[in-house]
């Protein structure tokens, strides 16, 4: 599933393409995603009115006119593609929202776990889709160390888990909370409200990293997630420990191995990710 790194490498490539601009024509292919796609709404949002705004929340992006946004969210196969208006469709493509006749761009979504859906003006920070998610990690005016030691004293569960947990900070999914836990030393099953200030501030300095070098790098593409333009992300070249079960750790030799938490695998150096009973 596209998480913040694949979105905000989406967001800042549309984003040129968009501002300033205005959609001039709307179809839709089908009636609904995981819910009814509001469609009249969304024209009324959208058609001949100036794009203002491309901004990223968590996992969704917002496309934003005078008259509201578009919401979109990727689900785990949805692509955002800008494509030529001539070139023929393929298959899955459920909604295309043209610029003029040479160029529009098309939602595709195989498995259809994505959402398109209108964000009136004054409900941006309270549509039930946005109004419960956490902080951004990589805002800057946010002390993320300070932040998650706060919100971790009463929190038993996994480190792994609560960084994954959506309503505390968004957008480190699973590939990112094994390679920030690993860049921290810090094992993913340590129980959250164990860990210290000063280990935080390892935590929240790793997740940053891997998250903006995600970024740097496109993304990760392991099947479905593309660019505007179609392309792959290449941050899984870098990847020092997920999916990388039975092979020596890079930093130290040790093996890595492979758990599941909360039905997710987890991937950790057998070595320097040690789990502190007493911390």
């Amino acid at each position: 599933m596209p998480e913040l790194p694949e979105v905000e490498s989406l967001v800042r490539g549309i984003r040129t393409d968009l501002i300033g601009r205005s959609f001039s024509k709307i179809e839709f292919y089908r009636k609904d995603l995981r819910e009814t796609i509001p469609q009249k709404r969304l024209r009324q949002i959208l058609l001949g009115e100036i794009i203002h705004e491309v901004v990223r929340r968590g996992k969704y992006f917002l496309i934003g006119t005078n008259q509201g946004f578009l919401g979109v969210h990727l689900g785990m196969s949805g692509r955002f593609v800008k494509s030529d208006s001539t070139q023929p469709q393929v298959a899955h493509t459920h909604a295309c929202f043209e610029i003029n006749s040479d160029t529009q761009f098309r939602y595709i979504d195989p498995r259809r776990f994505g959402r398109l859906f209108s964000v009136e003006k004054n409900e941006k920070n309270d549509h039930p889709f946005l109004a419960g998610l956490g902080v951004e990690p990589l805002d800057k005016t946010i002390d993320l160390a300070k932040y998650l030691f706060q919100k971790s004293r009463t929190r038993k569960q996994p480190i792994k888990n609560f960084l994954m947990d959506s309503s505390v900070v968004v957008g480190i999914g699973n590939i990112y909370a094994s390679e920030a836990l690993w860049l921290s030393k810090i094992h993913p099953e340590q129980p959250a409200n164990t860990i210290s200030r000063n280990d935080f501030s390892r935590v929240a300095d790793a997740a940053r990293e891997v998250l903006n070098q995600a970024i740097a790098a496109g993304g990760t593409t392991f099947r479905d997630y593309r660019d505007k333009d179609g392309n792959p992300g290449y941050f899984q070249k870098n990847l020092s420990v997920y999916g990388k079960v039975t092979k020596p750790c890079s930093r130290c030799g040790g093996e890595v191995l492979r758990l599941t938490l909360a039905g997710r695998s987890t991937f950790f150096c057998s070595f320097c990710q040690k789990l502190k009973i007493n911390n």
